[in-house]
């Protein structure tokens, strides 16, 4: 990893007239750290009690990062559906060098350095609790097993780190004496007490080092690999406080690239098994389960307003999305698949039935690829009635007799939010995005379905090490021009990466005033946002990997505009409404705005405004509907003629071409 990011960084030093994407690791875990001040705690659980087999965890939880504390010990791993390609079922934990309180270890250092550790409850390893209780023997088939991914959406763990896995022997503490001794300091001559260190006795059973994950899949084709460990040393390992624990081993960049010192080296793991009457063989299981989260039911964005949907509902939904389904075990399960989509208040929206199907085994033909299942319809629209924020709750089921009582990955949810902002990502970054040199610009499209306003931009930039990532910049606003920005319609010096507590992170940067979208001054109702860099540090935004919206993403220097390399979505998400107040320009403080009567049952309303009449010139009055359809625009004067307009609710708005700087309700009642 320091070697590419080496090259990079030379390659970016000859070339600083071409513009060039980039991107790294995160610094800070924000979920990690919401959750970890939200518990107070840094362990799991302070009173655990011991378990018996079989011991199992695929971490396909709901709603939970931590690790369950019914099976673990410390919560420094992630619990996430965001990390890994492929996994074997939905949820897996992700090691990296982010601690459990979501900030950089702070022993991280360029060389070697222990990181996440996930340890089990103690586990009776020495009896079967059955029909007929009796001791473990090595002949009852005692097998450890799981499956593990480096990399997976992460960056590539180098070769100096590593992912192990350590059995405990709980009879064999290592017990260090310290004599007494002395010691001279030059000053002074210290006395050592002596002293007895007590030091748990982990052994190490198995091991691997850093590798890229194409690299990974090449040896064997499998983007999870299974491990089997056999757990045959009785006399050290079949204890009734038996543990075992997975410690990764990561590096930062190297200090001379300070902007690079950021999170990587992920690992993840699934699919955690202990028991006994096991073999080397005992590799499937019966489970039938998703392997994916569930999907946006909308077709280019994973939110957006909902007065923007609502014109333009039936184009703004899917028409299918894919669900990864499994059969993990040698033989086909009959099952069924069905989702449900419920309002705020539970109420039955649609239920969709897949009906019955025979899924195979995925070691004979890879995930399911049933239509009704694995790409199954969106033959819901969500109802026009309600108003924003709203949340509709999709959850997805798997029905077969082939479940492991133990496991939640039956059932999957996604929570599609209708709020004032549009967004491609996820909420959750799994990269840093950055682009260089001094003078590149980075510019994202939106399109709305009707006019509207543009208050501010939501950004969420990621931690660095030294926040180096803290400088100023640019925050831009473009029109379309034949698909790529085009003018350049609002350009403010002096914003730079800021960081929020709240859940998602996202810091909310307002504009001056707001931006009038009408198609005169935006063809087809498209803009974009985005920044200008005024030196080479990358702003190390946000990345979502999961989300691909590249074919919305711009970067230039000079010249034409390219579309971005990366797959993924920039976690920018610009805020529009015509409900939140609106700025107010310096040279417009005064800029009040009455209209009476109000009601209206006259033909003539009065306006009143602090606007000087000699400044009228730079000004227009439009009357609009709450749709955002324009009704009637003329210049700045101190009275409308409403003769004819039909009886109903508008807005009476102030602009001065392209920004709305007041806005007062009317209400015609003729």
């Amino acid at each position: 990893m320091r070697i590419t990011l080496l090259i990079t960084f030379v390659l970016i030093m000859l070339g600083t007239a071409q513009a060039q994407e980039r991107l790294t690791g995160i610094v800070v875990n924000p979920r990690v750290k919401e959750m970890s001040a939200a518990s107070g705690q840094k362990s799991a659980s302070a009173v655990q009690q011991r378990i018996t087999l079989p011991f199992f965890d695929d971490f396909s939880y709901h709603n939970r990062i931590f690790p369950d504390p019914a099976r673990w010990t410390d919560n420094y791993v992630f619990i996430n559906n965001d990390y890994a390609l492929n996994p074997p079922t939905v949820g897996v934990a992700t090691f990296d060098a982010i601690d459990n309180q979501g900030n950089l270890y702070p022993h991280a250092s360029q060389y070697a350095f222990s990181a996440d550790t996930l340890t089990s409850v103690e586990i009776r390893l020495d009896s079967i609790f059955s029909d007929n209780p009796r001791r473990i023997k090595r002949s009852d088939g005692v097998y450890f097993s799981f499956f593990y991914q480096p990399q997976g959406l992460g960056n590539v763990p180098a070769d100096g780190d590593s992912l192990i896995l350590e059995f405990l022997a709980p009879d064999e503490d290592l017990v260090i004496i310290v004599p007494a001794d002395t010691v001279n300091t030059g000053d002074s001559v210290v006395i050592i007490p002596a002293d007895t260190l007590v030091y748990e006795n982990w052994v190490r059973v198995w091991g691997a080092g850093g590798q890229a994950l194409a690299d990974f899949y090449n040896q064997d084709s499998v983007w999870f690999r299974q491990v089997m460990v056999p757990v045959l040393d009785s006399a050290r390992f079949y204890k009734p406080d038996f543990k075992f624990r997975f410690i990764n081993f990561a590096t930062l960049a190297d200090a001379t690239l300070p902007d690079w010192q950021s999170n990587g080296d992920q690992w993840n793991i699934d699919y955690v098994y202990l028991n006994t009457g096991r073999s080397a063989n005992d590799t499937v299981y019966p489970d039938i389960a998703f392997a994916s989260s569930a999907p946006s039911f909308l077709k280019t964005y994973t939110s957006m307003p909902y007065d923007q949907y609502k014109p333009n509902f039936i184009n703004e939904m899917a028409k299918n999305f894919v669900m990864k389904i499994i059969n993990l075990d040698n033989r086909s399960y009959n099952a069924t698949y069905k989702y449900e989509v419920t309002n705020s208040d539970d109420q039955l929206i649609k239920l969709y039935d897949g009906g019955n199907y025979a899924l195979p085994p995925y070691i004979e033909s890879g995930y399911v690829d049933y239509q009704r299942f694995s790409n199954p319809i969106v033959n819901v629209l969500f109802p026009l009635n309600d108003t924003e924020p709203v949340v509709f709750k999709i959850k997805h089921t798997l029905t077969s007799d082939a479940s492991l009582p133990l496991s939640t990955n039956d059932s999957v949810v996604y929570n599609q939010v209708f709020s004032n902002y549009f967004s491609y990502d996820d909420g959750t970054a799994e990269a840093g995005y950055g682009i260089t040199p001094a003078g590149a610009q980075v510019a994202y499209e939106f399109k709305l379905n009707k006019n509207d306003s543009l208050f501010g931009v939501n950004m969420f930039f990621n931690k660095t090490l030294t926040q180096g990532n803290v400088n100023n910049f640019y925050l831009n606003v473009w029109n379309d021009e034949f698909g790529k920005p085009g003018e350049l319609i609002y350009s403010r010096f002096g914003y730079q990466p800021a960081f929020e507590d709240s859940l998602n992170k996202f810091f909310y940067y307002e504009l001056d005033s707001a931006i009038f979208i009408e198609p005169s001054r935006f063809p087809n109702l498209i803009f974009y946002v985005g920044w200008e860099q005024v030196n080479e540090r990358m702003l190390n935004l946000g990345f979502d990997k999961n989300d691909d919206a590249s074919s919305k993403t711009f970067f230039r220097t000079f010249g034409d505009w390219s579309s971005s390399q990366y797959k993924g979505a920039l976690m920018i998400r610009p805020i529009v409404g015509r409900e939140k107040v609106l700025a107010i320009g310096e040279n417009e403080a005064s800029a009040e705005l009455r209209v009476y009567p109000n009601p209206a049952s006259v033909n003539t309303v009065r306006v009143k405004t602090g606007i000087q009449s000699s400044d009228f010139k730079n000004y227009q009055l439009q009357v609009s509907t709450p749709e955002g359809k324009i009704v009637k625009r003329i210049p700045m004067t101190d009275e409308i003629d409403i003769t004819g307009m039909p009886n109903g609710f508008y807005f009476i708005q102030i602009t001065d071409n392209y920004s709305i700087i007041a806005a007062e309700k009317l209400i015609i009642n003729h």
